[in-house]
């Protein structure tokens, strides 16, 4: 699922407005495996962008009915967004795990609050059958520490900041940011053109314009680079997000199936 949030965050060009947009995602062997929302509410000083992946059908039952929910708040200064707060969320069935990161960018740290939950089976004694009995009961635990590194960005805050990324001389741009790198991982994007462009854009479902080239690699270095091919419209929206054969299941697809703009 963390695919889910690759595909859904390169809508990077966003101005003073909200926007409220869906996202199906198909997966070759099982068809439509979910869907994703994303809201963005915005004014001259305020941002919060929230994105909301879900799993469904045959998808769902696989991953325990999974839902991941991203949320970044904060500051627009000179353009720029600033995260004060991102809230990255997993649920599934049986566990739920909450992390808050909170930036201080004055002190260049940043604090993060994790917040875990699970059902467990656990044999008990009844006292009134004289019998032990197994029972679900809910485990709970909480950990705070300041992290090691700092970055100015979160994964959606630095989405927001790479508007004007394909506009520059250079078209490849490094991506540091609390939930998309680490000191094992490397992301980058690569804005596509000429014969590059070209080739990729035969792979979309209509035609594109602009098409960025997502590369992410892998923890384990004996697992593979993950590349994935996303076009957008001239103000920066994403329209649709490809990657070709993951593991043996296929190519996966994120097509955008409504969008909504609302001009402040």
């Amino acid at each position: 699922m963390k695919f889910l949030l690759i595909l859904f965050l390169l809508s990077s060009s966003f101005f003073a407005l909200d926007v409220s947009t869906r996202y199906d995602v198909y997966v070759t062997m099982f068809g439509h495996v979910g869907y994703c929302d994303v809201e963005l509410h915005e004014d001259k000083e305020r941002y919060e962008i929230k994105v909301v992946a879900k799993t469904i059908d045959t998808a769902a039952l696989l991953l325990s009915n999974r839902i991941e929910t991203f949320t970044s708040k904060g500051k627009i200064k000179n353009k720029r967004y600033i995260p004060d707060i991102f809230i990255k969320t997993k649920e599934t069935t049986k566990k739920t795990r909450h992390e808050t990161y909170t930036f201080n960018h004055d002190k260049k740290e940043i604090t993060l609050l994790e917040k875990k939950t699970k059902l467990v089976n656990r044999m008990e004694f009844d006292s009134a059958t004289f019998k032990l009995k197994l029972r679900e009961v809910k485990e709970s635990s909480t950990k705070e520490e300041t992290l090691d590194n700092y970055v100015e960005d979160d994964t959606l805050s630095i989405y927001l900041n790479s508007k004007y990324g394909c506009d520059l001389a250079q078209k490849k741009h490094k991506i540091m940011a609390i939930g998309a790198h680490n000191d094992k991982n490397n992301v980058s994007y690569e804005c596509l053109e000429g014969a590059k462009k070209n080739s990729a854009a035969i792979k979309f479902s209509s035609e594109v314009k602009n098409i960025y080239n997502l590369h992410v690699e892998p923890i384990n270095r004996d697992d593979s680079i993950v590349d994935v091919l996303i076009s957008y419209d001239n103000d920066g929206f994403f329209i649709e997000g490809l990657m070709d054969e993951i593991f043996w299941v296929g190519s996966m697809r994120a097509v955008r199936m409504s969008h909504k703009v609302l001009n402040n």
